[in-house]
């Protein structure tokens, strides 16, 4: 029998369902299969029936042409059943993976956007594949296939939580996907499927990992070696590859042989810092646990400075101290310490040439957070005309009482145009907990990092030299003073949309100032009608505080703003403000031992 001619018929009949059995009477596609059909009835008399049906269809008349074209597509789609075959001459064998203990009984339409997240490309997948893993829609069997295949994926956050969040959380029930996807000749989500092999296979994949290093691609050549760093008995083959042509094989070798930390890997890591392969040799280094190593390093640093000193080849030799300097980040040792007390006590170290050198030192003094670093960086504070007054502040905010440190470093802030004073305001800028920080959503690190680290004195002395933003960021309690001071601050730059004037206002407001409110409304109005499209935390805040006499004040300016959001947002604020009941006095505040800021970040939640 010729099945093609049936599965010609049969897209005939589908076209004409869609088209509508109104056109199917004297169809001449149809026409012209018919004697096709009554030719191979002599063969199978069942194609007579067929051609019988379709004759019917032709021909019929006015009304008859529906049922007719349905029998014809009854008898088709039955026959071409019948004729299916369902065997194969291919060797059966289980399907991996088909036995996960996962299950499926989310509706795919809950499942689709997760697959469609993996899948395709366009912004906001990220915060959709975050959102499903919360939600455990990962832990559908559906899921893995997809999941895989996003290794690939181009946007490298995406791969980069696929791997560490959501695979891993398969446990070996990926392992079935990783394998049927993984290509050696593949790309970085090849090696991305290897790692996460080797972690699902716990150390039974060495075989695979020795062929990846081999055969593989690059980057799956380089994920191989790195992997090969937890098997010691391969610090030959490792070695091999730390000499290979291929900066990306050298560089994944170097991380393998920090991973051993033997005696062989610690000299050619060692090798490779002095070499043309140095700044490869930096992160491996710095992973390196090996004590031996770290003194290697030291020992090149200290035969560097007496270069820098002699003044041999200055330039190249100070970017081999600052690769020296970046190697020991992360090395808690008192070696590291006395090195770096060595470097910043040595004046023919402290040049122009060298201030790169200098401040990776000076860093690397404060990282190390041990007392005997801190205390010299404190030491430092007039050393040099004050070259590294920054890190000696920031050394004695750690280490000193708060009221030391006030009268060790308060009379620098006294002229703010000379250099000193300038670098240290930009440290206590830095080791202040910003004004948003002090009202956000961590209330209890805002308070362990403010209470008793800095002396009261300081909030004063911001008010004479003028530093309004750190005057908001230190101040505790309502202080007569630091309220003239703020008050007259905000009359000068009456501008509500000025993140620095809504943080004034707010502190006054959070000191029970009386004139906050009438100050406010002031500032709001000044602005005119078009200043602004709408109103941030702070400025929804602000206005929320207004007593319930200013509701009528406050709808009276909405109306007049060109901007209909801004409008809706005041006007929602007048519906609150007209219902509310008097605000707390700050007798009420000091009962609840709630605090300045305590007070403020109620007001804000």
């Amino acid at each position: 029998m010729s099945v093609h001619v049936l599965f010609e018929l049969q897209h005939e009949v589908r076209r004409l369902f869609i088209a509508g059995s109104a056109v199917a009477a004297g169809d001449i596609r149809l026409q012209k299969m018919i004697p096709q059909l009554d030719k191979l009835s002599e063969s199978v008399p069942v194609m007579g029936r067929v051609a019988q049906a379709v004759t019917q269809v032709v021909e019929a008349g006015s009304g008859e042409s529906a049922p007719k074209l349905l029998e014809l597509g009854i008898l088709l789609n039955s026959m071409l059943y019948t004729l299916g075959k369902t065997e194969t001459t291919d060797v059966l064998f289980p399907v991996k993976g088909a036995d996960a203990n996962l299950s499926t009984s989310l509706p795919y339409r809950k499942l689709s956007p997760l697959i469609q997240a993996l899948t395709a490309k366009g912004q906001g997948r990220l915060e959709k594949l975050r959102q499903g893993y919360e939600e455990g829609l990962f832990q559908d069997f559906r899921s893995i296939l997809p999941a895989v295949t996003a290794l690939d994926d181009s946007y490298t956050e995406i791969p980069d939580f696929i791997q560490h969040k959501v695979l891993p959380a398969y446990g070996k029930e990926a392992l079935p996907a990783l394998l049927q996807q993984f290509k050696l000749d593949g790309g970085k989500g090849d090696g991305r499927r290897l790692e996460l092999i080797h972690e699902l296979l716990h150390g039974e994949g060495l075989s695979l990992i020795g062929q990846a290093a081999r055969e593989g691609s690059v980057e799956v050549r380089s994920a191989a070696i790195e992997l090969l760093g937890n098997y010691p008995e391969q610090i030959h083959f490792i070695l091999e590859q730390a000499e290979d042509k291929k900066k990306e094989i050298r560089s994944a070798a170097l991380f393998a042989l920090a991973r051993l930390g033997s005696e062989q890997a610690v000299e050619r890591l060692y090798q490779a810092l002095v070499s043309k392969d140095r700044e490869l040799a930096i992160e491996p280094i710095r992973r390196c646990q090996a004590n031996s190593l770290t003194q290697k390093v030291v020992a090149h640093a200290e035969h560097t400075l007496e270069r820098i000193v002699l003044e041999n080849g200055i330039e190249e030799t100070v970017q081999h101290m600052l690769s020296d300097i970046h190697c020991l980040q992360g090395k808690r040792t008192l070696e590291v310490v006395r090195l770096l007390e060595k470097l910043l006590s040595t004046p023919a170290f402290i040049k122009t040439e060298t201030e790169a050198a200098q401040e990776a030192a000076a860093e690397l003094l404060l990282d190390i957070d041990l007392p005997e670093a801190d205390d010299f960086a404190v030491s430092l504070h007039e050393a040099y005309d004050g070259r590294f007054i920054a890190y000696s502040f920031k050394a004695a905010v750690k280490i000193l009482p708060p009221q030391e440190v006030y009268d060790r470093f308060h009379s620098y802030f006294r002229n703010k145009k000379q250099s000193n004073a300038k670098t240290l305001l930009r440290a206590f800028h830095e080791e202040t907990l910003p004004y948003q920080h002090r009202v956000g959503y961590d209330p209890a690190r805002a308070d362990a990092d403010l209470k008793g680290v800095w002396d009261p004195r300081w909030v004063q002395l911001f008010v004479e030299v003028d530093e309004a933003d750190l005057v908001c960021r230190l101040v505790e309690a309502a202080d007569v003073k630091v309220i003239a001071y703020l008050k007259a601050k905000c009359e000068e730059q009456p501008h509500f949309n000025r993140g620095q004037t809504s943080n004034m206002l707010l502190v006054l407001f959070g000191m029970q100032e009386p004139s906050a409110p009438q100050l406010l409304m002031d500032i709001l109005e000044k602005g005119g009608n078009k200043q602004y499209y709408y109103l941030d935390r702070v400025q929804l805040t602000l206005l929320s505080l207004l007593p319930k006499s200013y509701a009528q004040r406050l709808r009276e300016y909405a109306e007049k703003l060109s901007y209909q959001s801004l409008k809706d947002q005041l006007l929602d604020i007048t519906e609150t403000l007209a219902v509310k009941t008097d605000g707390e006095k700050v007798s009420e505040i000091e009962e609840k031992g709630q605090g300045l800021w305590g007070w403020i970040r109620s007001k804000m939640s």
